[in-house]
């Protein structure tokens, strides 16, 4: 895949991440007192879609959406690449466990509904600073190797 075209990918990815997100992040603000087993199934929902696009995200990537190139481009950023790789693993595991208890919350579980909230904004900031660390790596090994001229988002 070009270069231009990587960058367009990951920015559209990063983009639709940040609003899958917000929307979750929206949802977990501030849960409510009452009227709990609405909020619960909006929450679940979110979370889902949250969820399946990173997912669907991290396999595009394991199969060659930008770390394929990256490697080709700088052979020595292995590591740091396989550094990603094992994250996708990670924030999968996370999302996974996150789903199960999300799954199991009911409107008198008021301290396991806060504790669910704490562990998806952790998992958000999470998610945000993997996206920080691809982006450092496409700029160092695309455009800065001359490849190109657009930047990551």
């Amino acid at each position: 895949m070009p270069t231009e075209d990587i960058v367009r990918w990951l920015r559209h990815e990063h983009d639709d991440t940040r609003e899958l997100a917000g929307r979750l992040r929206a949802r977990i603000a501030s849960p409510p007192r009452g009227g709990k087993q609405e909020w619960i199934e909006e929450l679940r929902a979110r979370f889902a879609d949250f969820a399946t696009h990173l997912r669907r995200r991290m396999t595009e990537e394991e199969r060659g959406g930008y770390l394929t190139p990256v490697l080709q481009a700088r052979p020595a950023l292995s590591a740091a690449v396989g550094v990603l790789r094992h994250e996708h693993d990670e924030l999968g595991r996370l999302v996974e466990r996150l789903g199960r208890t999300i799954g199991t919350l009911r409107p008198q579980h008021n301290l396991l509904l806060r504790d669910c909230c704490k562990r998806m904004e952790d998992l958000l900031c999470w998610v945000e600073r993997h996206e920080e660390h691809e982006n450092h790596i496409v700029l160092y090994a695309l455009v800065d190797s001359g490849q190109a001229e657009a930047r990551p988002a």
